[in-house]
């Protein structure tokens, strides 16, 4: 049995050296490249500097919430000295941070007590947490 040529082979096109350059390659170009790291390299840049933000509010609640116990303790040392013993002012620098505190006089059975915490949340920056409170006199 004799087999023609014709039919064994696939069929074949032919294609000149030109268009063949031109054929569609897998992968990408170089523009998409450069185009794709400036697109990542800005999302990385704005990841960056959240999170600088991210890390002064921090500090700066960080810087409050112990101003908030400073004072909070001062408070209540004052609250349990009675008042005989309570001076019209005072201050005191505690954890790096100025207290500064008023008693006044209300009537013979209070005192009205203001007790202020200066701290610094960030640079050149201050604030203040000031408590207000009224010491019974028994």
């Amino acid at each position: 049995m004799r087999v023609s040529r014709r039919f064994d082979r696939a069929p074949v096109l032919v294609v000149s050296r030109r268009r063949a350059g031109l054929r569609s390659r897998g992968g990408f170009t170089i523009v998409e490249l450069v185009v794709a790291i400036i697109i990542i390299t800005v999302g990385v840049l704005a990841l960056a500097t959240g999170s600088a933000g991210v890390a002064k509010q921090m500090r700066a609640g960080n810087q409050s919430s112990i101003a908030a116990v400073v004072a909070q303790s001062r408070m209540e040392t004052i609250r349990s000295l009675g008042c005989s013993s309570l001076s019209s002012t005072g201050s005191a620098t505690t954890r790096g941070m100025t207290e500064n505190w008023t008693v006044t006089w209300i009537s013979a059975r209070a005192r009205s007590v203001k007790e202020s915490v200066t701290y610094v949340p960030r640079a050149q920056k201050t604030a203040a947490v000031v408590l207000r409170s009224v010491v019974p006199c028994l």
